[in-house]
């Protein structure tokens, strides 16, 4: 990826990174849960240097019709959507070599399914993600994160 460095985080761990002072560019792909409120958000400033953040919002389910991690049975409209996955696609070509940082509430799935996807496509390898304990990787997140990637690759062809 360029020297480009990519991490997971919970939504804590986003703050608690904003919070302090940095020698490198970061910037933040930021997945919430609709109909959640938050006390705090990352935020942008010369010391962290956070220079841009992606906000998005979606449930955390692998499939349409089953529940999510709150126990909600959600709709295909409900979780991460192709307009999305674009989203997240310009927003990492737009930052390759800089640290990026993908979180949601816990750091388990949906940010472990977007930063697979994106490991897939440029380094050709998941493994990071997907033999590591701490992840349990969104599969509708990383599925439709390549597929935004394929999207990509097929309109520059």
């Amino acid at each position: 990826m360029n020297n480009t460095k990519l991490s997971i985080f919970g939504r804590e761990s986003a703050i608690r990174f904003c919070q302090k002072k940095h020698d490198y560019e970061t910037v933040i792909i930021s997945i919430s849960t609709p109909d959640v409120d938050y006390e705090e958000s990352p935020f942008i400033s010369d010391e962290n240097k956070v220079t841009e953040i992606l906000g998005l919002s979606f449930c955390d389910a692998d499939y349409p019709n089953t529940k999510d991690v709150y126990g909600k049975i959600t709709s295909e409209s409900e979780l991460m959507n192709d307009e999305d996955a674009d989203r997240v696609v310009k927003f990492t070509e737009k930052h390759i070599g800089k640290h990026i940082i993908v979180h949601c509430d816990a750091g388990i799935s949906r940010s472990s399914g977007v930063a697979a996807a994106i490991l897939k496509h440029y380094n050709g390898d998941d493994s990071a993600v997907f033999d590591s304990r701490w992840y349990a990787p969104n599969r509708w997140c990383y599925r439709k994160v390549l597929e935004a990637f394929e999207r990509l690759s097929d309109n520059e062809t």
